[in-house]
């Protein structure tokens, strides 16, 4: 994203106040300030003894968003997380609750984090989305990820990543292909209905589901997953939401023409509403 495509006037003043800098980068430095000052440099990193450090207070309690962060009055910034997600949401939530007071005029309003169930808000959800990036900058920084967990080592280093740095599965896989050195695709897919059947369905119409893309992000790749693309059924997509273990295939993406065929590690994770397929694809040439 080029910067004069950012529209969001709290991110607009970020990228004025240093001198038109990418936000990308002005969000993962501001995270490299705030873990070298609370002295963690090294796996899990802890976002509450971040905020200890930083003079913010934290508290927890069943509420009915993730997390939000604001400044009292007298100025003191306070951090309010749901206790009722789980500790790895916790410290996403938490780290990213942290990124907000790098925007200019933060203390004029509250930012609340609605839901935790997903760890990668969406590009046109710029100060959200940025505050995702800084979080996962934040919890695994590239000094300690980028060489150590790869595309290459696939979902193994995924797992291996979501355990060591105490994170989500997803949070580990969107990091890992984000500092990946090479050609690189994520693919999160969910059993879902498409937006086109919502007609059907008001008017009790039985539509049955399908594996659809949720998002895909590439790295150092010009191509395009649609949203909500359906999977074919003997795909290795399929097959990993129908097994407990990781499935693996040279194929195409869905909804991708002319990108050519990946080699593609998929399986299935998380239960109820938070059960997804990740897959990480990279080009066979």
């Amino acid at each position: 994203m080029r910067t004069r495509d950012w529209r969001e006037p709290l991110v607009q003043r970020l990228i004025d106040a240093h001198s038109g800098q990418r936000p990308e980068s002005i969000i993962e430095e501001h995270a490299d300030k705030l873990r070298d000052a609370s002295d963690q440099h090294a796996l899990p990193v802890r976002p509450d003894l971040i905020a200890s450090v930083h003079g913010i207070r934290r508290r927890t309690g069943p509420h009915d968003f993730a997390g939000r962060i604001y400044a009292e009055p007298n100025g003191q910034l306070v951090m309010d997380i749901n206790d009722q997600d789980s500790e790895e949401r916790q410290h996403f939530t938490e780290a990213h609750e942290l990124i907000h007071p790098a925007f200019p005029n933060f203390a004029v309003e509250r930012r609340y984090r609605l839901d935790a169930t997903m760890d990668r808000h969406a590009e046109n959800r710029e100060e959200e989305y940025l505050c995702d990036l800084g979080a996962a900058a934040l919890l695994m920084p590239a000094e300690l990820v980028a060489e150590e967990y790869t595309v290459r080592g696939g979902l193994a280093d995924v797992e291996e990543l979501s355990r060591d740095a105490e994170v989500s599965i997803e949070a580990a896989a969107n990091r890992v292909v984000t500092l990946a050195d090479e050609p690189a695709v994520l693919l999160c897919l969910t059993l879902s209905h498409k937006p086109a059947d919502a007609p059907a369905l008001r008017k009790g119409h039985d539509v049955p589901m399908a594996l659809r893309v949720r998002y895909a992000v590439s790295k150092h790749l010009n191509l395009y997953v649609p949203k909500f693309k359906s999977c074919d059924e003997r795909s290795v997509f399929y097959r990993a939401a129908e097994s407990f273990d990781i499935e693996s295939s040279i194929d195409a993406l869905p909804g991708v023409n002319g990108a050519g065929r990946f080699r593609i590690e998929a399986k299935r994770y998380g239960t109820g509403r938070l059960e997804r397929v990740l897959a990480i694809a990279r080009p066979t040439a």
